[in-house]
């Protein structure tokens, strides 16, 4: 069935047998060397779009933001600030406070975890979690980001805070240092109050956007959230990505999904192309397939309409001399300090102008990398970026030079 530019596959759910059965203990002998899967229930693979969308798409979801992941720049937003429960997207932080955690050296990809019956118990997403089992924590990030696992957010949450409430005030506490101002966390994978009881877990697509940029530092988020399949246990279970936009929209890579009734279907997503990534979150969206086709949608109408222009290259001349007085040499030809990017509108290249603003003449010395002036870079309304113009050279007084000549 072909539907909104998306052709939906329907993959039947495998039945899956207790590992302590010795009906499974006997197929597991048998077939060591074949990887299980752990089957989603139904997939929406998303067709390429015939054509950019012109305008972001306007609905339905109840709030949508696009950004560009290395400077922030917002280019679309729609009640981006309104605050709503994101659901399993709560595990984007669990996963930052473990990368922090793994950085830091308290705990290793190795490390085996020991799986608690409060883990294992775990309601909704899971990869089939045993009391007194221990997994390699990679297996439970791996698990978590990419299988959306509630039962592997538990299990790093002990592993690397004790317990889950010490993990959630760690979230809430990441949170506020980050200026996540609309969110607040009460669980560790998103799952709702039971029966109704308590409040949900808060945020914003604001804050999801903040999140998505910093756990993009750690290069091993996108390693694990770019695969559609991704091994654990050695390799003999392979679980898919609940993320379908990746393996079929081109440079789709990341991030994480979430959804339960009250909250709707939620997605934030990433991408790359020639050197542009950006990132969208979409959050109460109706239907699965909505989530990534608007995403989709969002996506592809930032990367048609916004580049990354290069405007200056670390240590290119200027296209004139300073003169230099009293010096070794006469003058000399500054360079640019640093290279410079800016995201740029398609339509708006011409816009950008370069100048400069630098004396007519310096007295020596003049330690090479010394500022010599300014390149000012701007638009039509306004001044983009300052970065200093420098002396790709050391040049010495003309006293020193004689006081240099006449040492015997």
């Amino acid at each position: 069935m072909i539907n909104r530019g998306w052709v939906c596959v329907l993959v039947g759910m495998t039945a899956l047998v207790a590992r302590s059965s010795p009906a499974f203990a006997r197929h597991e002998r048998a077939h060591r060397h074949v990887a299980h899967r752990v089957r989603p229930g139904t997939v929406f693979v998303p067709a390429r779009l015939a054509a950019p969308p012109e305008h972001p798409p306007e609905g339905p979801y109840a709030s949508a933001l696009l950004i560009d992941a290395d400077g922030g720049r917002v280019l679309f937003a729609k009640d981006p600030t309104d605050p709503r429960p994101p659901a399993s997207m709560v595990k984007m932080m669990t996963a930052l406070l473990a990368f922090e955690a793994l950085e830091r050296g308290k705990i290793h990809l190795d490390d085996k975890v020991l799986i608690s019956l409060a883990a294992s118990r775990t309601g909704g997403s899971g990869v089939l979690l045993k009391p007194g089992e221990r997994l390699p924590f990679e297996d439970l990030l791996k698990a978590m980001l990419v299988a959306s696992a509630n039962g592997a957010s538990v299990a790093i949450a002990d592993a690397i805070a004790g317990s889950q409430p010490v993990m959630i005030s760690r979230m809430n506490d990441r949170a506020r240092e980050l200026g996540m101002s609309e969110t607040t966390y009460r669980t560790v994978n998103g799952l709702p109050p039971r029966r109704g009881k308590g409040l949900p877990d808060m945020t914003s697509a604001n804050d999801l956007a903040i999140l998505a940029r910093k756990l993009l530092e750690h290069p091993l988020v996108l390693h694990y959230s770019a695969q559609p399949l991704v091994p654990i246990r050695g390799g003999t279970v392979l679980i898919h990505n609940t993320n379908h936009l990746v393996g079929h929209m081109d440079g789709a890579d990341g991030l994480k999904t979430g959804y339960y009734r009250q909250a709707g279907f939620n997605l934030t997503a990433t991408a790359s192309r020639d050197g542009l990534r950006l990132i969208a979150v979409v959050l109460g969206c109706p239907t699965l397939q909505s989530r990534f086709l608007l995403a989709q949608q969002l996506m592809e109408w930032g990367f048609a309409h916004f580049s990354k222009l290069k405007v200056v290259e670390a240590g290119q001349s200027l296209s004139f001399d300073v003169k230099i007085a009293n010096g070794s040499t006469d003058h000399v030809r500054p360079v640019a300090a640093q290279s410079v990017t800016y995201l740029v509108r398609n339509d708006a290249k011409s816009d950008l102008r370069v100048t400069f603003q630098v004396p007519a003449i310096v007295s020596a010395p003049i330690a090479k990398d010394q500022p010599l002036g300014e390149i000012v870079i701007r638009d039509k309304q306004r001044v983009l970026g300052v970065i200093s113009a420098v002396s790709p050279i050391d040049v010495m007084g003309a006293s020193t030079l004689s006081a240099r000549t006449l040492t015997p």
